[in-house]
């Protein structure tokens, strides 16, 4: 029994979609990676800052006219700020008794403003129970309730006070949220239609390209067709496509990268999406 030979434009065919499959599956590697380094890397600058922040506030809390609380303590907290102010990172630094009552504040503004109770802070809670100075502690983001930061989405890096062995206080800096996520975030985008999104452990949204709508609102709400149920708890980093409607083409897809970012007492996650023809463009 003869066998029937296929026409030889049919192995062509095959041969130029075969080509054309393992080219793509090839090509595609490079720049879907690229954008995952990227989002690695603002990951990188983010955590990075909270050290070195962290770490400073640090040894403030541990010097001499800290746990003073005269004169001295208004001077070295009013120039810890002085420090800072360029950056526009930071809305002041408070220091509170063992109660969480705050005692001095130094900010921006330079008005006074203390007597408020921070006992129910996270970080209070976390403070009050240590045994050491030289520690710090980020907290879960919070809209401010005091100072040059009042009504914004806020951050506090925080470290506790001993005097004589004792717990004495807390020492709380105020990192503003907004200026410091678009300094390191979003200067490294592919295209100028990438989102990024800096989401906390809890799913809250605290920072997108409409920060101002969206801040503190539940990331399922905002994007309910996003498969972020998966990924908001992950330990690795990773990435997901996701289908969308562009009104100039129709049907689109978008390519998204996401890396937990792991702090002194929060896990973040920064996720980084840009429509899938950007990402093999840039």
């Amino acid at each position: 029994m003869l066998r029937r030979r296929l026409p030889v434009w049919w192995f062509i065919i095959l041969t130029i979609v075969s080509l054309g499959l393992i080219f793509y599956f090839s090509a595609s590697r490079r720049p879907l990676y690229r954008e995952l380094l990227l989002a690695r890397a603002q990951a990188s600058n983010l955590v990075s800052f909270f050290n070195d922040f962290g770490n400073s506030l640090a040894v403030l809390a541990h010097s001499t006219n800290i746990k003073s609380r005269n004169a001295s303590t208004a001077i070295e907290m009013k120039t810890f700020v002085e420090q800072w102010r360029e950056s526009g990172l930071i809305g002041g630094v408070v220091l509170t008794d063992r109660r969480g009552v705050v005692q001095f504040n130094a900010n921006v503004l330079g008005i006074p403003d203390v007597g408020e109770s921070l006992a129910d802070r996270d970080y209070f809670v976390w403070a009050k129970n240590q045994t050491q100075a030289e520690r710090y502690f980020v907290s879960r983001p919070v809209v401010s309730r005091l100072g040059a930061s009042k009504g914004e989405a806020i951050v506090v890096v925080a470290s506790p006070v001993f005097q004589n062995g004792t717990f004495s206080g807390v020492l709380a800096a105020s990192v503003i949220l907004e200026p410091l996520t678009k300094r390191y975030l979003e200067l490294m985008k592919i295209s100028s239609l990438t989102e990024v999104y800096l989401i906390d452990q809890e799913g809250n949204l605290w920072y997108s390209r409409d920060a101002a709508k969206t801040m503190g609102a539940s990331i399922f709400e905002s994007f309910p067709k996003y498969p972020l149920q998966t990924v908001l708890n992950a330990k690795k980093e990773g990435k997901f496509v996701t289908a969308y409607w562009d009104t100039g083409i129709g049907p689109a897809v978008r390519f998204a990268a996401y890396v937990p970012i792991q702090l002194n007492g929060q896990n973040w996650l920064l996720i980084v999406v840009s429509p899938l023809r950007d990402v093999f463009s840039f």
